[in-house]
């Protein structure tokens, strides 16, 4: 009896020790302040230097932009499926190594065509790749802050924003961007593949049963609303563990809502981030100070993403979502209307901050809908179709811009997808379980476990 007691207190003070889940937290969180600062906030600062350098119009480098999305969406199956089978390590680290390799080869290019190839083929498949391995990775370890934990982790892109975007841009406007790309393929390569080294799968008891709050029974959890609903009556869901397999996913009606909701997110949120320096200059802010800015709408985004992420675990994180989408409504409408000059562009630093608050809450959606077994590889399915969507928007606001010297027309059409998308989300209820012969429930466990 008081062996047991012994063999227990460890035990007990373990547990009351940091859960280890907020380690990988802290990882991703390192790796979005690289990705976000190097590369999908820092790109903002490139669009004008490239576009004088190459001597392209607007349409020509926003589809050099949009096609990484595509590239994304081809890439993102195949990378979700590798990440499922054989863990999100090695995918993480190839994509930290294809990623820094390919801004040093954009730093060499000489002419657009080639700056094409590298682009797309080497850059952005580094900078995709790593994505789906962390998301997998947070969703197996939680379950009831599962919202929270990926908020925290996308903070990481607005640090990022706010401290290495600003140092990139310096660098792109006093020297050169070719110095600013190669320095960039540098840093991610020394931080980023020990980075990648420390990313591990959760095993034995320190599963997502073991998070802080309390053990969760059934399906996918961790918020308001988000136990998928019971089966008609008739049907045997006595073998369901909370996880459904991606054919079980696929059928059901809300995960193309999703699938589409996302998308529509996703093609504001393209033209905005790819356009957001020329756009501030059209409507009267000076070129540094727009890269300024990009700088405050990621400082803004810090506690815009914390509170979000929040709000979704004790709300509900499709809602909190719809929330988000409200706010990027306000972002085009006040660009839009709003008087020239600096101001505006402040007032919709802030709104496009918010609007981006629930970025990775969206995500989590698939993980709180469908389990954790094949949460990567149902995230690339869905990436597939965002990238789709996606694609087609930064072109059409930089053909706009070429032929009425304007973003009008463009801002009010991202408005207008920021409601569909508003709608959706607010609407978006969880998945009917699957109907499965009955059989024994098994417990959730990692599909492959990093040692």
């Amino acid at each position: 009896m008081e062996q047991a007691s012994q063999q227990q207190e460890p035990q007990q003070q373990q547990r009351k020790g940091l859960y280890k889940g907020w380690r990988i937290v802290i990882i991703a969180g390192l790796f979005q302040a690289l990705f976000g600062g190097l590369y999908h906030t820092g790109l903002s600062v490139y669009f004008l230097p490239l576009q004088r350098a190459f001597q392209v119009s607007s349409a020509k480098m926003s589809f050099a932009y949009s096609f990484r999305s595509l590239e994304g969406g081809v890439e993102g199956p195949l990378a979700g499926f590798l990440v499922d089978k054989i863990g999100p390590r090695p995918i993480v680290l190839a994509g930290v190594i294809i990623g820094g390799v390919g801004f040093i080869l954009v730093g060499l290019t000489q002419s657009y065509l080639t700056f094409l190839l590298v682009f797309w083929g080497v850059l952005a498949v580094g900078f995709s790749m790593p994505f789906h391995g962390l998301m997998a990775t947070i969703n197996f370890w939680f379950r009831r802050r599962l919202g929270t934990a990926m908020s925290l982790a996308a903070t990481g892109s607005a640090i990022g924003g706010l401290v290495i975007t600003p140092i990139v841009a310096w660098v792109v406007l006093n020297h050169s961007w070719r110095m600013a790309a190669i320095g960039s393929g540098v840093v991610l390569l020394a931080a980023g593949v020990p980075l990648a080294l420390l990313v591990r799968m959760p095993k034995g008891d320190e599963a997502a049963s073991e998070e802080p709050g309390g053990k969760l029974e059934g399906g996918p959890q961790g918020g308001h609303g988000v136990t998928p609903e019971p089966a008609h009556a008739g049907t045997a869901t006595a073998g369901f563990n909370g996880d459904f397999t991606v054919k079980e996913a696929m059928r059901t009606k809300v995960f193309w809502l999703l699938s589409l909701a996302i998308g529509l997110r996703l093609m504001a949120q393209s033209a905005l981030t790819v356009h957001f320096v020329p756009m501030l200059v059209s409507r009267g802010v000076g070129e540094g100070t727009a890269a300024i800015l990009v700088s405050v709408a990621a400082f803004v985004r810090l506690p815009a993403i914390v509170a979000g992420g929040l709000l979704a675990d004790r709300w509900s994180r499709s809602k909190a979502s719809a929330v988000a989408m409200v706010l990027g409504v306000a972002a085009a409408c006040y660009i839009t209307f709003g008087p020239s000059g600096l101001a505006t562009g402040i007032v919709f630093a802030f709104l496009f901050a918010g609007a981006e608050s629930c970025n990775t809450v969206t995500w989590a959606l698939i993980g709180q809908f469908f389990g954790r077994r094949h949460f990567a590889t149902l995230r690339g399915i869905v990436t597939t179709i965002q990238s789709a969507m996606s694609f087609i928007s930064p072109i059409v606001a930089g053909f706009v811009f070429d032929a009425t010297q304007s973003y009008r027309i463009a801002f009010i059409a991202i408005a207008v997808t920021y409601v569909f998308a508003a709608v959706l989300y607010w609407v978006m209820r969880a998945p009917v379980a699957p109907t499965r012969a009955t059989r024994p429930l098994e417990a959730t466990k990692p599909a492959v476990t990093d040692n």
